[in-house]
């Protein structure tokens, strides 16, 4: 009978692959992001009178960010989910095992997820406290960051609804789209996303109706993970006429999205404030 496995060792088993065309689309979403906050922060200071606020084509390049990213929140869901599930039923194929080694592997899965989601939550308390120091009136309590920490709960098993993912998403979208009600207008309750006004505050991704853009990602993810990961010919004619360096290079910004989404802002606004200090 073989030895169980330690700890450190069902850890290392159940992390997944990384796929570079996956890392390299959360890049490009971080270079979006990058190039969008680099203009709100022109507005900021003065240099610019762009009504980032109100324009509609802003508030669609907002909208295409943010939802990129969820997307690809609960494509990383799918896959994750798919390897778990791939790694349980090679697990129960091999009968001589310790029977204790089941339990082991998927404590070990457990804790993968919650170390990755105590990341999230800790980088949202951050996002919360910075802006609180730069924008006391309008501080984030609730964005993007902080809609991901409890989309990952509530979405962490949807993938294995498989295309009622998609389905469910987009009811999702449909109720944070029709339903708005001055009842939920409180801070207390806005971020829900039924409020009839929107709040002032520097970034908002209320639960509705993003969490359906989170579920559409699941949905398609299982559906990807269940071909195999194969790419259809139009995305992998494009991921192949892409720079190698360029796909590198993405892919990179994509494995550190969530250290780049923290300190792009700071190097940012300082910088500028440096400038402005010096003119």
């Amino acid at each position: 009978m073989r030895r169980a496995k330690t700890p450190a060792q069902a850890k290392r088993l159940v992390k997944p692959p990384r796929l570079d065309i996956v890392d390299a689309a959360r890049g490009v979403a971080i270079a979006m992001m990058i190039g969008y906050h680099f203009c709100f922060d022109l507005t900021y200071y003065g240099w610019a009178q762009w009504a980032m606020l109100d324009d509609p084509r802003w508030v669609a390049w907002r909208t295409t960010i943010v939802a990129n990213f969820l997307v690809l929140v609960g494509i990383s869901l799918a896959l994750r989910d798919a390897h778990d599930q791939a790694h349980d039923q090679a697990r129960d194929r091999a009968r001589d095992r310790a029977r204790e080694q089941p339990m082991a592997d998927r404590r070990a899965a457990n804790e993968a997820f919650v170390r990755r989601w105590l990341q999230v939550a800790a980088a949202a308390l951050f996002v919360t406290a910075g802006s609180a120091l730069l924008f006391s009136g309008t501080f984030i309590y609730f964005g993007v960051l902080h809609f991901v920490v409890v989309a990952l709960w509530l979405c962490r098993r949807a993938p294995r609804l498989g295309a009622w993912a998609m389905a469910l998403g987009v009811i999702a979208i449909a109720l944070g789209t029709l339903i708005h009600d001055p009842a939920f207008d409180a801070r207390s309750i806005n971020w829900i996303g039924f409020s009839e006004h929107k709040p002032l505050t520097e970034d908002y991704v209320p639960l509705f109706p993003w969490l359906g853009v989170a579920l559409i990602g699941c949905g398609l993810g299982a559906l990807w993970t269940r071909r195999g990961c194969r790419l259809s010919p139009p995305v992998s004619k494009v991921w192949q006429a892409t720079p190698h360096g360029l796909r590198a290079l993405l892919a990179t910004a994509g494995r550190w999205s969530l250290t780049i989404y923290l300190v792009h802002q700071p190097i940012l606004i300082g910088a500028m404030g440096l400038i402005k200090q010096l003119r």
